[in-house]
């Protein structure tokens, strides 16, 4: 986990990774972000636990909402594997958890695979902050 993490604010499908995945940063008022992308075999439960908090000790907390959603990389059009589920941002200092449990599928016409794994598949999360006025130390892991 780092705090200098290069935000992912373009989703890459390449050079996936095996899972568990755990990172922490902070991050603009408003932005889309993006995990790196993991693989998995379809049919696989995935949990993915994020926490939001107000970055800022005089932070208003309650102006903002975190997003997390799964999707699949596909040659052509990425698709949703979930769709959004939406949660809190706490006060700096008392994160706020929203959990997403998920059964990974293939919904792609024309699959991405990991390199020499035709069994497995390639997914990423998407990541959505919205708050009107601080930044947020966001924390997810994906088991």
């Amino acid at each position: 986990m780092s705090d200098e993490l290069d935000l992912r604010t373009d989703k890459s499908c390449s050079g996936s990774r095996a899972l568990p995945i755990s990172e922490s940063f902070a991050a603009t008022t408003t932005a889309t972000l993006f995990s790196p992308p993991f693989h998995a075999s379809a049919g696989t439960t995935i949990n993915v636990q994020l926490l939001a908090e107000l970055d800022d000790p005089n932070g208003i907390p309650g102006n903002g909402t975190v997003g997390v959603s799964v999707r699949q990389c596909c040659d052509v059009s990425d698709s949703d594997i979930t769709g959004q589920t939406v949660g809190r941002i706490g006060p700096a200092g008392s994160p706020e958890a929203t959990q997403l449990t998920a059964t990974l599928s293939d919904a792609c016409t024309l699959s991405t695979h990991p390199a020499g794994n035709d069994s497995e598949f390639v997914y990423y999360l998407r990541l959505r902050i919205s708050d009107s006025f601080d930044r947020v130390k966001l924390s997810y892991s994906i088991t």
